[in-house]
């Protein structure tokens, strides 16, 4: 990002990272969302680690490591203070606040696809043995 602020003007980096705030903002929504984390905060702790994982994958694959090994040090740094400390705080949540584990969405929507996809399966295996009759060849 810091490239953006040599190659280009300083409204044109600005709308960059705008667009880049809302792309990470609607997609740590729709995490929150699969996660269940939106319902109950004791599931934040898986949400932000997917969250940060994506991210910190993100942030390797797309980095030219030979131009800026400085700023790859510092943000690394950054990061690994900030997940520990978040990770940290949110394990202590859940520690105080265990009680009857809440339904996670994906999970539920995973469960329903594949009882969709096993229903299909039967279906299409029972009219497989009404077609065949070995005693009808």
């Amino acid at each position: 990002m810091s490239r953006w602020l040599l190659n280009y003007t300083p409204p044109a980096v600005v709308i960059r990272l705008l667009t880049t705030n809302g792309l990470i903002a609607y997609i740590t929504s729709w995490v929150l969302y699969l996660s269940g984390a939106s319902y109950d905060p004791r599931l934040l702790l898986p949400a932000w680690i997917s969250i940060t994982t994506t991210l910190t994958f993100l942030y390797h694959a797309t980095q030219n490591h030979a131009t800026i090994k400085r700023e790859t040090a510092a943000a690394l740094l950054v990061v690994a203070v900030a997940s520990f400390v978040s990770m940290s705080s949110l394990l202590l949540q859940l520690h105080l606040t265990r009680e009857n584990e809440p339904e996670v969405p994906v999970f539920v929507i995973t469960r329903k696809l594949w009882d969709w996809a096993v229903q299909i399966f039967l279906r299409m295996r029972v009219a497989d043995s009404r077609a065949y009759r070995p005693g009808e060849l």
